[in-house]
């Protein structure tokens, strides 16, 4: 007998799920009593699937247990009732009950064990494809957060270089109504040292913008000054180094007729030290 036929047909799971056919059912317990090693195969399976629905049952309730006996309690008095009611029970009542035969287990087909596998790889699957996507999407989320933190950088980069755009023509037309005076070395021990004042002799308002000078030491400061009439008048000390950029706005100055820049101690001086001057310049008529 070839019982590896058997095992293989999948008629085995049929008959203990108790969907085989008649003739599958005779003919397996025709081939089970021939074959011991048949027989244990069938057994094997049926106790898996047992093993199965043990594992798969839900416990009852705590209290079910007293309900039960609660109620088999009752029926067993109703029935007592009814049977001394009823007159002398008959003796074959007493008979010890004649085992039958175990019934297969009515469990699930062997075919949708396949459905099942093929729902949980799809499972898998999708579950596979959804983590791929979603690091695919994180990914691309960084890359769109990057371009979105360029774009702002390049936007404030722009509305920066625009305000000095704007400033540079507020500037520009502000120094083009101005005189410019150009403070050159006094000293041959100095040579090309330069900065320029721009005065608006209407306004008073005076601009400075160095373009050669030595960095003073740390007690020191560049002082301006302004001549009117033959003496000199504080104009205001000026920063150099990085501060030094552009134009800086200095004291007001009426009626100048020159420009004057000394080395003073750090804050300025109340009269310019004669033998520390750097730069000067005439005005222009």
């Amino acid at each position: 007998m070839d019982v590896q036929r058997y095992i293989s047909s999948g008629i085995i799971e049929s008959y203990v799920a108790g969907l085989a056919t008649d003739p599958e059912v005779r003919d397996l317990h025709s081939a089970m009593a021939q074959s011991p090693e048949l027989k244990a195969a069938v057994d094997a399976v049926q106790l898996d699937m047992e093993r199965y629905v043990e594992m798969q049952s839900v416990p009852p309730p705590a209290t079910a247990k007293d309900k039960l006996f609660l109620l088999i309690n009752n029926d067993q008095s109703a029935e007592m009732v009814d049977v001394m009611a009823a007159g002398p029970v008959p003796a074959y009542a007493y008979e010890a009950e004649v085992p039958r035969e175990r019934k297969p287990l009515q469990l699930v087909h062997p075919a949708w064990r396949v459905v099942a596998a093929a729902a949980i790889a799809g499972l898998i699957g999708c579950g596979y494809y959804i983590f791929q996507q979603s690091g695919q999407q994180n990914e691309w989320k960084a890359k769109y957060e990057a371009i979105v933190l360029e774009k702002e950088n390049m936007l404030a980069e722009n509305k920066t270089f625009q305000t000095r755009m704007e400033e540079s023509q507020t500037m520009l037309t502000t120094i083009r109504n101005m005189k410019a005076v150009n403070m050159y070395t006094v000293t041959p021990t100095r040579p090309g040292l330069l900065a320029t004042v721009y005065w608006n002799q209407k306004t008073q308002e005076v601009l400075l913008t160095v373009h050669n000078l030595p960095e003073p030491a740390a007690d020191q400061q560049y002082q301006l000054w302004s001549i009117v009439n033959g003496k000199p008048v504080d104009a205001g000390v000026f920063e150099m180094g990085s501060a030094a950029t552009g134009f800086q706005k200095m004291k007001a100055v009426p009626g100048a007729q020159m420009f004057a820049v000394t080395l003073e101690k750090k804050g300025g001086s109340p009269t310019p030290t004669l033998t520390a001057m750097y730069l000067a310049g005439k005005v222009a008529g």
